[in-house]
């Protein structure tokens, strides 16, 4: 693993991030941005399937999937680049750890939700109560995302 951190460490693209003024700020604002799209995409979606806000039919609700996407591909992006540029620093940092754990289960669960979810019964009536699988599902989206936040924001705290 040590040779894979210093080869990101004395890349060009660390070094062009570390030596510019006004580049890791610009990647600091994207990742915020990229945090909004996606967070506040899967706050409507998780609440909505968690059976609040009834009177939003769930294919409206389903129309944010691909701006939640666009946020996480965005702060995929410029959390990889965040790495190159002290690959060590998070390595070790148990916050980054964690949070990369959030992630990885928050997949998981969003794989979960993909493949368990009765959408023709949920589609029939877009005004229904999702079933407690559905909700539990969600819900635990909710826990995995904020944690993945705070955790994101004890990065620079938690060496």
């Amino acid at each position: 693993m040590d040779s894979l951190l210093k080869w990101m460490e004395g890349t060009a693209i660390a070094q062009f991030i570390l030596s510019s003024t006004w580049v890791f700020p610009m990647l600091e604002t994207l990742h915020f941005i990229g945090l909004i799209l996606l967070i506040g995409s899967l706050y409507v979606m998780d609440l909505r399937f968690m059976g609040l806000a009834k009177r939003i039919p769930l294919q409206a609700v389903l129309n944010y999937v691909p701006v939640a996407l666009l946020g996480f591909v965005i702060n995929l992006s410029t959390g990889i680049l965040f790495m190159f540029t002290d690959p060590f620093r998070y390595y070790s940092n148990f916050a980054f750890r964690l949070k990369m754990s959030g992630i990885l289960l928050a997949g998981l669960n969003a794989i979960w939700f993909k493949f368990s979810v009765d959408w023709k019964l949920l589609m029939s009536d877009p005004t229904a109560t999702p079933s407690s699988t559905t909700r539990l599902i969600a819900g635990i989206s909710l826990v995995l995302w904020t944690a993945v936040i705070a955790l994101g924001r004890w990065i620079p705290y938690l060496e």
